[in-house]
């Protein structure tokens, strides 16, 4: 999980508006419930505008990792699965959980061959999102590998069905905007990569 701030002010430096906005200082906390890959924490927080002292859920969840597979000819690795929480099939970048204190470079090109059978020589970190942060503490590393080639051993878990999907970048962007690629941080992770392939990350 991220380190999460505990007192001060924020500051979006060129961002319009008034004085950043400060962080509510949590005043005690209790675990509700634990369900093996998050759990949900209750805080006691107080309104450093009002005052006032209120309630809040907090899922705490592993941090995460993307994979932007590039292959040595430029293709991109996709993976097709079902997701149980929409009940649908998607298409999304090969993901998975970064073990307390692992890199998350290891972690995604682990999660890339176990997924996929495809293998990096290394990983670049291009960032971090933040997946849900009015109700999640984690971060998701997106992860860049270049000149990904087959091995052949693919190892998903026991509870994962997957196909790979080797296409172009253009692809990509075309199921992005057809709504095909819906996975809000697949799209995140992606739009990621284009900025630092535009120089711009």
């Amino acid at each position: 999980m991220a380190e999460q701030p505990e007192g001060g002010a924020t500051e979006l430096q060129g961002v319009p508006g008034r004085p950043g906005v400060d962080v509510w200082p949590r005043l005690a906390s209790d675990v509700l419930g634990d369900f093996e890959i998050f759990r949900v924490r209750r805080d006691r927080v107080r309104s450093p505008r009002t005052g006032a002292v209120l309630e809040r859920h907090v899922l705490e969840v592993p941090d995460w990792v993307n994979v932007v597979p590039v292959t040595r000819d430029g293709r991109i690795v996709l993976v097709e699965q079902f997701r149980h929480g929409t009940r649908a099939v998607t298409i999304e970048l090969p993901a998975g959980i970064v073990e307390p204190g692992e890199d998350p470079c290891v972690a995604g090109l682990r999660e890339l061959e176990e997924e996929t059978g495809y293998r990096a020589a290394a990983g670049r970190l291009l960032g971090f999102v933040e997946p849900n942060p009015a109700l999640q503490d984690n971060r998701s590393a997106v992860v860049l590998a270049e000149g990904c080639v087959p091995d052949g051993r693919a190892a998903p878990d026991e509870g994962e069905d997957v196909r790979v999907r080797v296409v172009e970048p253009a692809t990509v962007r075309e199921l992005i905007a057809r709504g095909v690629i819906r996975h809000a941080i697949t799209i995140a992770a992606w739009y990621r990569y284009e900025l630092w392939a535009a120089g711009l990350g």
